[in-house]
């Protein structure tokens, strides 16, 4: 690993950019703090938090799904009213999920 002093002055870099790109309106305020609790804490002391939608550990939990796809009123459940089978073109099926 580097040094300490270089890692911080890189730290301090991205986060005063990504602070500038949030004040700009370029980054919402759910995508700054995304980013910016994935980054190092100073010294290089890794961040314990991974976006779940990039490969967190909260990314798809099997049994969590099973669970709702049991629930009459999820609509993770086929037979949920708001749930319907789009027209099938190919060998795809494509579910849609409308909210109400």
């Amino acid at each position: 690993m580097g040094d300490k002093a270089g890692i911080n002055r890189s730290l301090n870099t991205i986060r005063t950019e990504l602070e500038y790109l949030r004040d700009s309106g370029v980054l919402n305020p759910a995508q700054f703090n995304s980013i910016f609790a994935q980054l190092p804490q100073p010294g290089g002391v890794p961040s314990q938090y991974v976006d779940p939608h990039y490969g967190g550990p909260q990314m798809m939990n099997p049994g969590a799904i099973a669970q709702q796809a049991q629930d009459p009123t999820s609509p993770a459940n086929p037979a949920h009213p708001n749930v319907r089978v789009a027209p099938q073109t190919s060998n795809t099926l494509t579910i849609i999920i409308s909210k109400t």
